[in-house]
């Protein structure tokens, strides 16, 4: 085999080593889904490419929001999967308090001297591991091959002094291009090319010199380096944050990843940010959750005041009427007027819970609060009971939970730091060899030797002949006396490991202890939500049993101080057990969610699924199936016989102008409610999809002159949308258990009976 041939597989086979290593790395992103991702949210295209344009505000004022005293706006029916998908489009994570989970994050960016930080928003959070895969790339980056040129130009024109400047004045000129792989073992291969040009001003004239006036000397050059102890394999050098190095290319600088924590560790990085990710979007899906559980029974709690306050007006109206007729004190009624003002406090109250409900849904939905509309909440509460499992639970909670996976990943990378700085104990020990091949002539082109005058012409035939070889082979090594550094940093490694080991271990104590403490939970608040189920219904029987006892007129005038006093606290008592009912429903529903969340599987339990890349083709279609089903789910809702409204149907039986006026007397005798002087509009004045049963009211053992009458409530404008449906009398209408489709608030109208005026007041229907 000649030299040349011998010449050229070895440049071959370095090449080949070179690439063996996977010089081109898979794209963590194509460039049309990141171009698409970049520009997504971006008012008026990449902002990097408008540096100049001014950042303006973005928010516009819209109308005014809703208040207590002017609560009325047209509802939007809202769905607990289309609250979450709103809030996975842009909305925040929230505060988190795993006690009291529903709170919207009201923190603004802080300025920390070198930027700004403090957003919750979910978008926001999902650019962190995109950044983390960039910082993977920057790690592999290290590995990549450099292409180092340089061309020089010199012109030397000293006086002649001595014959040392024959061979020195004149230009000369120097073309360089280095090809270096940087190798996994932590090796170095590269080949240089090199060419000099030399023309000599005088060129010495003694005959015993043979001497080029005009050369090119080109040159190839391979050269192999490889630590053999400290920076030795590949294993350490995914761990290094930079690659060990070249001695015998000067100029060789580190191809990138500067900075970066190792390959190894920043894919561990990667993935906790990944797991950071999933935490803080738990974080969210439980705090929406709450928030949505929390609106519902706001206005549950609503509906049970106003209820009340309808009751206490029945009852004032009653007294009111004895009072006049002589069947009982004056004070009576002016108890039962009391009583009326107690609840009207109570209702504008919880007008302002559901207003605060809302508006913490709205922040975790980043939903504006002047967008003219009323969140809704179309979902019924879950009261089916749920027994969890706690060794089931523990498990998963343990395998699943994204903060215990961050630990895990943690001790990983510790574990891999112990390795890296035990690899500071070994001496710097390199091979180092290279192989140059050199040639000489008078011009780049033409034929190789110049027969006239016998001198060679051609330099790149020169060099191709191979004639000319230079090679060397040799050991350097490196070592500090002592190893003090390397022991310290090995101590502080296993130290750190030990922390991070200790921190996993209790991690998983207490996570065992918020599964139990959550399982608790959910047992605690279904049986609260039962107990106060069965209070409600017998206060209901007896707030039942006194309007029968009214209706024969059994109540003697020196006990109806007595039977005020308990229907007062009764009614009290009714409408306190019927909003903690509900109030405890939803925190039986937002302890499942809770348990869930503990669980790490809450993802899971709201049917959300994280993915890299851009969203498939079926998306579209299974957000318009959601859509159709979010339209038909507002007509059919299934939720449980307890007497007292949904909440989609929160409406005040009078405006706040009536009941600052109060019952009045009018000139022909009849009490009637005080007129709305402002002309504000009805509270909520949609159409209560639940069944109201009219009771029928008799008045007091005599007629009196002038009976009382309540005029009835106006019939409310039905939804374009929601199909006007039965009352609950119609036969077929309801059903006690089961999906039922809720009829509309029937309109209240006097029964015409002889010879009296009765009252009709539409009341809750107790089974």
């Amino acid at each position: 085999m000649t030299r040349t041939r011998w010449a050229g597989r070895l440049l071959g086979g370095l090449l080949a080593a070179g690439s063996a290593n996977g010089c081109k790395q898979q794209l963590f992103l194509e460039p049309a889904d990141y171009a698409e991702a970049a520009k997504a949210g971006s008012p008026g295209g990449f902002l990097e490419n408008q540096p100049a344009a001014a950042v303006t505000p973005l928010l516009t004022p819209g109308p005014a929001p809703a208040t207590v005293l002017d609560p009325s706006r047209p509802p939007r029916f809202l769905r607990l999967p289309e609250a979450i998908a709103i809030a996975l489009e842009g909305g925040g994570t929230g505060g988190f308090a795993l006690g009291n989970p529903g709170q919207g994050s009201e923190q603004l960016p802080q300025f920390t001297g070198r930027g700004t930080q403090g957003s919750d928003s979910i978008r926001a959070y999902a650019l962190d591991p995109a950044s983390a895969a960039a910082e993977v790339e920057r790690s592999l980056s290290k590995f990549d091959a450099r292409w180092i040129n340089s061309l020089t130009w010199n012109k030397v024109d000293q006086p002649q002094i001595s014959f040392q400047q024959s061979f020195s004045n004149g230009d000369t000129a120097q073309l360089s291009s280095t090809l270096a792989k940087p190798l996994p073992t932590g090796g170095v291969a590269g080949i240089t090319f090199t060419t000099n040009y030399q023309k000599l001003a005088t060129p010495p004239a003694n005959s015993q010199f043979s001497v080029l006036p005009v050369s090119y000397t080109p040159a190839v050059q391979f050269s192999f380096e490889q630590p053999l102890l400290q920076g030795f394999g590949v294993e350490i050098n995914q761990l290094l944050t930079a690659h060990p190095g070249s001695q015998l290319i000067g100029g060789l600088r580190p191809s990138g990843g500067q900075g970066s924590e190792g390959i190894l560790v920043t894919r561990i990085r990667l993935d906790q940010q990944r797991a950071q990710f999933d935490a803080y979007l738990n974080q969210m899906l439980l705090n929406v959750e709450g928030a949505y559980w929390n609106l519902v029974s706001a206005y549950y709690g609503l509906s049970a005041r106003e209820e009340g306050l309808k009751q206490s007006l029945d009852s004032y109206l009653y007294y009111k009427a004895r009072a006049d007729r002589g069947l009982n004190r004056e004070q009576v009624a002016l108890q039962a007027l009391a009583q009326y003002y107690n609840f009207a406090r109570q209702v504008v109250s919880s007008r302002g819970q559901v207003l605060e409900a809302e508006r913490q849904l709205r922040l975790l939905l980043n939903l504006r609060s002047d967008d003219g509309t009323r969140l809704v909440p179309a979902d019924e509460l879950t009261t089916a009971p749920f027994i969890p499992d706690l060794s089931s639970a523990t498990a998963d909670a343990i395998a699943s939970r994204p903060d215990l996976l961050i630990q895990r990943q943690e001790v990983k990378a510790r574990q891999m730091n112990v390795l890296l700085q035990k690899n500071l104990r070994k001496p710097d020990v390199r091979f180092l060899s290279s192989y140059n091949i050199a040639g000489v002539g008078t011009r780049l082109d033409g034929p190789g030797v110049d027969s006239n005058i016998g001198q060679v012409n051609n330099a790149f035939r020169n060099l191709a002949s191979n004639q000319f070889n230079t090679w060397q082979l040799g050991f350097r090594a490196d070592m500090p006396l002592g190893f003090r550094d390397a022991n310290a940093l090995v101590r502080q490694a296993n130290l750190q490991l030990q922390q991070e080991w200790i921190r996993l271990e209790l991690a998983e104590r207490k996570t065992e202890e918020q599964v139990t403490q959550k399982a608790r939970q959910v047992l605690q608040t279904h049986r609260e939500a039962e107990l106060y189920r069965a209070q409600r219904t017998t206060q209901e029987r007896y707030v039942k049993l006194d309007k029968e006892i009214r209706e024969i007129g059994a109540i003697p005038k020196e006990e109806a101080s007595s039977f005020v006093l308990n229907l007062i606290s009764s009614q009290q008592q009714l409408a306190e057990s019927t909003a903690q009912e509900y109030a405890a429903l939803a925190s039986y529903n937002i302890a499942l969610a809770s348990l869930e969340y503990v669980k790490g599987t809450i993802q899971a339990y709201n049917r959300v699924t994280v993915a890299d890349g851009p969203l498939p083709a079926s998306v579209g279609k299974k957000a318009a199936d959601h859509f159709a089903a979010r339209d038909a789910a507002i007509d059919l809702r299934q939720h449980p016989d307890g007497g007292i409204q949904p909440p989609a149907a929160m409406r005040s039986p009078v405006t706040d102008a009536q009941m600052d006026a109060g019952p009045r007397l009018e000139t022909n005798g009849n009490y009637k409610i005080g007129e709305n002087p402002l002309g504000r509009p009805a509270v909520y004045d949609q159409p209560a999809p639940t069944t109201v049963r009219p009771m029928e009211i008799k008045p007091p053992l005599t007629p009196a002159p002038n009976p009382v009458a309540i005029p009835p409530v106006p019939a409310p404008v039905p939804q374009a949308s929601r199909p006007q449906l039965q009352p609950a009398d119609a036969p077929g209408s309801f059903s006690p258990i089961g999906s039922v489709v809720l009829p509309t608030r029937p309109v209240a109208t006097p029964v015409q009976s002889a010879p009296t005026v009765p009252v009709v007041v539409p009341l809750p229907t107790t089974r």
